[in-house]
């Protein structure tokens, strides 16, 4: 039987609805155009997730000087391999850009701890667990900004990265013709041989991670309000059920899959060419990885983002309970912050980045 809406619940879902629209609004042209555009819209959610992070166990807590630290570390661990990589390497000699590779400098991280314990050690009202928590959210916040930054331009490259047969040459049978491509240049080649631009299917993967999500968090939302019986955990997200979950479990994989098989076998755009796909792929039993099936990926990831999805927002809730705020900012009405709003993309990210990145070397067990 079906909850009866309170006139509070209606309102609110009418906010989170207008609010929704304006988001997308926002955030598909700049994925859809990604490159400068796309870089330029992570550089402003993760300044203002700095602030939410430094701010959500109370706006006069940390110093100015400490607030600076945490955005110099935050920020340099998300851009840092972008900048030397894409902007010096790439961006001049092929006119676009691109991240082939997931990078946070383990010097860095241990520099971030001993200037965070070194500040607890000297400003008494500095305590052990502002360490840890600002250490910990700033790593977790870096390594997601930086997660969807490379699944939004990782696609733009021209191929897989797997060094050891990167310039190998086999055959492969592309829009009706069999020609020679080579790992290094698979993307750029399918994309040719099926006259498609692909600054704009760079961007499916993106896409993907964000309906997958987003979607799931929406079917979540809407069989909770009208099915939710049986909370997941009311003490740290008293509103998730497990009506909810599952309801929007079942969407998310529907419209992910469902999605990525019409771009696929409408229009012959995969999610990634070669690596995320629902038809055989000679770029896979190249790399040695199912003997080319690559359809255990695709449903593989479809399958996780509801579950890994919902773990992250567990995970941001979990704090948030503990400092006894509701939400992390005030940006979106209806949602929160940019937290609130991406700690579920963020997570994703982080774990189908590294399915990605694995897949491409060929799971040597290396990134």
């Amino acid at each position: 039987m079906a909850n009866k809406l309170s006139l509070s619940s209606k309102r609110g879902l009418l906010v989170r609805t207008i609010s929704s629209v304006v988001f997308i609004g926002i955030v598909l042209p700049c994925t859809l155009f990604g490159d400068w555009s796309f870089l330029i819209m992570i550089a402003f959610i993760s300044i203002i997730g700095c602030y939410e992070i430094i701010h959500a166990p109370g706006n006069h807590r940390y110093p100015i000087y400490l607030q600076a630290i945490v955005y110099f570390f935050t920020l340099s661990f998300i851009f840092w391999t972008f900048i030397k990589n894409s902007i010096v390497d790439n961006l001049l000699l092929y006119n676009g850009i691109y991240l082939n590779q997931l990078f946070v400098s383990i010097l860095g991280i241990i520099l971030y701890a001993l200037v965070l314990f070194l500040v607890a050690i000297f400003d008494s009202k500095i305590q052990l667990q502002d360490v840890t928590y600002l250490f910990t959210l700033g790593i977790i916040f870096a390594l997601g900004m930086q997660g969807m930054l490379f699944l939004r331009l990782f696609p733009s490259s021209t191929g897989a990265v797997n060094s050891a047969i990167a310039d190998r040459e086999f055959l492969v049978s592309l829009n009706g013709k069999s020609i020679m491509v080579t790992p290094k240049m698979y993307f750029y080649e399918y994309n040719r041989a099926f006259n498609l631009y692909q600054g704009f299917t760079s961007c499916i993967l993106m896409c993907f991670v964000f309906v997958g999500t987003f979607i799931s968090d929406v079917g979540a939302y809407l069989f909770g309000m009208f099915f939710g019986k049986h909370h997941m955990s009311p003490r740290i997200s008293p509103h998730k059920t497990w009506e909810g979950f599952f309801g929007g479990m079942i969407v998310s994989i529907i419209f992910s899959l469902g999605g990525a098989a019409i771009l696929e076998y409408v229009f012959n755009i995969p999610v990634v060419p070669g690596l995320i796909q629902f038809r055989y792929s000679p770029l896979l039993k190249e790399l040695g990885i199912f003997s080319g099936q690559a359809w255990p990926f695709i449903v593989m990831i479809a399958l996780f983002m509801p579950i890994v999805g919902n773990i992250g927002g567990f995970l941001f809730s979990l704090i948030k309970r503990h400092y006894g705020i509701k939400d992390y900012g005030k940006i979106m009405p209806g949602h929160g912050g940019v937290i609130d709003r991406f700690d579920a993309v963020m997570i994703n990210s982080i774990i189908i980045s590294i399915i990605v990145l694995m897949t491409s070397k060929g799971w040597n067990l290396s990134i």
